[in-house]
């Protein structure tokens, strides 16, 4: 595919892009050339949504009632009794997800799917099928997660299973206050880990010092196992609400061991201290966690730069550095393009990039490699039929 991309403000400067064969080709000063006209629309990376489970959606074309639960494992519970009875295809919703995800600039995810003895690996299966059927536009980890506790729901032995189906990553769920065993919970996860040679991503909910105690144990198995760099704790409340001391010093621990946290910015509940985690040298990074309706809440929303914004603005990130600096939590950087990159980007309607993580503007045209799959004017993207790729009528 050739189409040149005029007048797109890139790396700071409007400029003439040339797309060639799915890269980026070459870039000259606006009014090099003759294209179509981007009319100053910002080129933004593309993002990774490091927490999300496509497996939990009610359908949004009408309202599931919920009650209100009173512990954990009640809510357990709930999800699994309104997930039985919805009739429509679980997997209409998940795509659905897919696309939603997709029309929002993002183009990478890791998926949590649930596993346990009621429901075996058919989420897996489920989760696998939309992996192929979007290989072309989307790259997707899978996380085989037992919700309902690896130990609780005697998961292991699934687990192990779904590792050999195709999942690539080890989960797990509050070894202490689900699993109500943390050394065995973490050393049964860290065993499998080590059996296939995968990554490792818990979630964390427990709260204050039993939360931390429980990161203090995941350390000691991520040295012991020699997982550094293939850990991630997902949510780790506790790290917002034990004292800043106490949190500094296990950031300095996570830094070393390269383990990485990842938050959805909840506002219902404390979070990690961004800012402390990145200045030790934590990896962090976003997820959407909840799509939409589903059983745990109302709200969720798969924009990820809206999540961003959110972040930015709890902690009154005002000024253009810090607003800049949102972009590496979705796993990219603001002002990063450079000529043989892959066409990866999306174009929106912001004055720069500081801008648009303060605004979070719909995405106008979404791009991967080149092609434009994606957003409010993808059918106005091509100046000419004869560069339309066969294909692209597949991303409605």
């Amino acid at each position: 595919m050739d189409q040149w991309l005029c007048n797109v403000q890139v790396n700071g400067t409007l400029q003439d892009v040339h797309l060639l064969n799915g890269v980026i080709h070459r870039m000259a000063p606006a009014g090099s050339v003759s294209g179509w006209d981007a009319r100053g629309m910002l080129m933004l990376p593309l993002f990774k949504d490091a927490h999300v489970h496509l497996d939990k959606a009610f359908p949004d074309q009408s309202w599931i009632s919920r009650r209100r639960a009173t512990s954990l494992f009640e809510q357990f519970q709930m999800e699994k009794h309104l997930l039985a009875e919805i009739r429509t295809s679980q997997k209409e919703r998940a795509r659905a997800i897919l696309q939603d995800m997709l029309e929002n600039g993002t183009s990478s995810l890791r998926v949590h799917v649930d596993i346990d003895p009621e429901i075996g690996l058919s989420h897996l299966a489920m989760v696998q099928e939309l992996q192929a059927e979007y290989q072309d536009v989307l790259t997707m980890e899978i996380v085989a997660f037992p919700q309902q506790g690896l130990l609780r729901s005697h998961a292991a032995s699934l687990i192990e299973q779904a590792m050999q189906a195709g999942a690539s990553i080890v989960g797990g769920v509050d070894p202490a206050g689900v699993d109500h065993d943390i050394e065995r919970c973490l050393k049964t996860i860290f065993d499998i880990s080590a059996a296939y040679e995968a990554e490792v991503d818990i979630h964390l909910h427990d709260p204050g010092h039993l939360g931390l105690f429980t990161i203090k144990r995941i350390m000691a198995y991520t040295e012991q196992y020699g997982k550094q760099g293939q850990v991630t704790v997902s949510h780790a409340y506790c790290l917002g609400e034990v004292s800043e001391q106490e949190s500094l010093e296990t950031a300095k621990q996570l830094a070393e061991l390269d383990i990485a946290i990842v938050t959805s910015v909840p506002i219902d509940s404390a979070m990690p201290r961004i800012e402390q985690l990145t200045e030790a040298g934590v990896r962090v990074a976003l997820g959407s966690d909840h799509t939409g309706l589903d059983a745990w809440t109302p709200f969720g929303f798969t924009d990820l730069l809206q999540r961003a914004r959110r972040l930015a603005d709890m902690h009154r990130w005002h000024d253009d550095a810090r607003l800049r600096s949102v972009f590496t939590y979705l796993g990219s950087t603001a002002s990063s393009f450079r000529v043989g990159d892959s066409a990866d980007f999306s174009l929106v309607r912001a004055l720069n990039c500081e801008h648009a993580a303060a605004i979070a503007p719909p995405r106008e045209i979404v791009y991967i490699r080149g092609v434009p799959v994606a957003g409010l004017q993808r059918h106005l993207a091509w100046h000419s039929e004869q560069n339309k790729p066969n294909n692209e009528e597949r991303f409605q």
